[in-house]
């Protein structure tokens, strides 16, 4: 299920037309997205670095912040 939520924000990543703009928070998002990825692939190929309930909360986290992102910038687009 994380593999799946992890590859729906790589979609809507994809969707964005322009994801990480000269803000602060683009740089913390890719940050945090490349970490979940960095440990969901550690987790699932070396060690248990954590439960995998709460990496998948750590991946809902992450990837709402993108979709409500994709939302935002959707609105701007139609208006």
């Amino acid at each position: 299920m994380t593999f799946l939520i992890i590859m729906a924000g790589q979609f809507m990543l994809v969707l964005l037309e322009k994801p990480f703009e000269k803000r602060s928070s683009g740089l913390i998002f890719l940050i945090s997205y490349l970490l979940l990825i960095a440990i969901y692939v550690i987790q699932t190929t070396f060690v248990e670095l954590m439960p995998d309930g709460f990496l998948m909360m750590i991946a809902v986290v992450v990837v709402f912040t993108l979709f409500v992102r994709l939302v935002l910038s959707s609105q701007k687009t139609r208006s």
